[in-house]
Formats: structure tokens, sequence, C-alpha cells
């Protein structure tokens, strides 16, 4: 039985990460955004992939911890993140789509599977059929052990796949999928589908270019939406930050809270957490610019 939950924003910005080397190594940058970072006044501005962590709390007394997301930046958000929450395990992985940002830190799990030598550790991975197509693509080793090569020591998954219109559970805890565009295949034209979930009274819909109505009607009745907000402009697979605002605004029963992930260098921080702080007190939910390392009760 789960008696409390939090989620901990290990990431918040785009593949990318924020800030973009360049931009800091160059001396003649005129990028504000990426240049703050060099400064403590400029801390939120550090964007790693979006990322979090699911902590719950059940009554066996034991802390559970489920993984959304391991990206390119997994190993230095948690190098920064899981001292200080005293996360020291990790129960679950649940996959949104088969982008780089999204799984190509899972190399760096093989530690938590690997503590005890003598007992192996294999982490269990929830993704849909296309998302485990592209790890096998990309990592061979990671789904035949007999394509390893070096000293051996690989991390271990239990690969669960998912369906698109299917709960599934992980650690006592329900997940309805939220299958969202994201972009297009060049080749196709046809959209790319990346999947946001809803736990608890959370919708997670950290990647999206069109959120279909039919995943609109599973969003509703939530109480928090983590949503994608690229930057000012729009972009062919990504929600720009008025867009987000107005899918916000468009959702009843109004939720309680918004917070909107997933900016790339040309969206300052506080200047959007302030001009959404304005917003408070007009008919909306509580909407706020998320940041890495936030922890938030739900």
């Amino acid at each position: 039985m789960i008696e409390s939950a939090e989620l901990i924003f290990l990431g918040t910005g785009t593949s990318s990460s924020v800030p973009s080397v360049p931009c800091i190594s160059n001396p003649e940058s005129a990028c504000k955004v990426c240049l703050s970072t060099l400064t403590p006044e400029g801390a939120k501005n550090v964007r790693r992939n979006t990322s979090a962590m699911v902590r719950l709390s059940q009554a066996d007394g034991r802390q559970r911890n489920i993984l959304i997301d391991c990206g390119k930046s997994y190993y230095e958000s948690a190098r920064q993140w899981f001292p200080k929450y005293n996360i020291n395990h990790i129960d679950a992985l649940v996959i949104t789509h088969g982008h780089a940002d999204a799984f190509f830190g899972l190399d760096d799990l093989r530690s938590w599977c690997l503590l005890d030598k003598d007992t192996p550790h294999s982490i269990p991975v929830y993704l849909d059929q296309v998302t485990m197509n592209c790890i096998a693509a990309a990592f061979p080793y990671m789904v035949d052990a007999s394509q390893a090569t070096g000293g051996g020591d690989i991390p271990s998954f239990t690969y669960h796949i998912i369906e698109h219109d299917k709960d599934f559970e992980v650690e006592g805890l329900k997940f309805t999928p939220l299958p969202v565009h994201h972009g297009k295949y060049f080749a196709t034209g046809e959209p790319f589908w990346s999947l946001g979930f809803r736990f608890k009274d959370v919708s997670w819909v950290s990647d999206c270019s069109t959120i279909p109505e039919s995943t609109t009607e599973k969003i509703r009745g939530s109480k928090v939406l983590v949503i994608d907000g690229l930057k000012e402009s729009t972009h062919p697979s990504h929600f720009s930050i008025p867009q987000a605002l107005d899918y916000i605004a468009s959702l009843e029963p109004k939720l309680e809270r918004a917070f909107i992930v997933g900016f790339c260098h040309s969206a300052d921080h506080y200047t959007e957490d302030e001009r959404v702080r304005a917003l408070d007190g007009e008919g909306l939910p509580k909407i706020r610019i998320a940041y890495d390392g936030q922890k938030i009760t739900i």
C-alpha cells in the first residue's frame, strides 16, 4: 500500500541539455542563458535531459524508486541529486520513447545491477515495442548478453513491453500510457509516437508536438500536469511555451498545478517563471517552470 509519493525532477531540459558548450566556450558568445549558468545566480538554467524519479513510501517501510527516462545526462543528474535525496537504489525504469535523451544513459545503470557480484540485480524496464527495437539497435548487448565484449560488466534488464491502450503496474503504482505525437518521421511523414504517463493524480507528458483528443480524455481529472515547452516559438517536435500554456488552460476540470519542462537555451528559467507566476489568480492552475532537483509531493 502506497502511503505517500514524491516526484523529483532529475532533469528539465531538452535533448542537448543547457548550457550548450559552444555557447560557454566562445568568448564572443551572446547567449545570456548559457552564460548565466556559469554563475550561482543562473543555477536554475542548468538543465539536463528531462527525467524524474517517482519515490513511493509504502506500508512495509521500504522506499520504492521508479525512474522515468534515462538519457544522455542521467549520470550527471544522478551524481548531483541522488545523494541529496538519499536515493540509493532503483526499483524500475519507465521509458517514454526511443530517442537518445530518453535511453542513452542505460549503460550507466550497470553499477546498480552489480552492487552485489554474488546476486546480480536485474532492473525491470517498461517500454513500448518501438522503443525496445531502438535499444536493441543501439545497444545489442543490453538485449543479448552474448554480444558483450571487454570485461563483461553490463547492466541487466528485464524488459516489459507495454501497449499504448493498456494500464500497467510498477511497484504497486498504476501507470496509464498517454500516447502523443513527438514530431514526424522524415521519410514517411507519419507521426512519431512518444508516451506520457498518468500515475496517481499526475500526468507526465515530457515530449509532445500534438496531444490527440483521446489522450486528453485520459489526462482530464489530473491534479498535476508536467508538460513539454521547448521555447517561445513553434517547433516541429515539441510544444512551444505558449502552446503549453494554452493546453493547460484548456483542461477541464481545472488542474491544481502545472509544471513546464524541456526548455532549450533560448528560454530563461527566471524570465519565464516570473511570467507564469504573474498568471496566478487569473483562473488558471498554479503554473511553474520546473527546474533540475525540484521535489514535489504528489
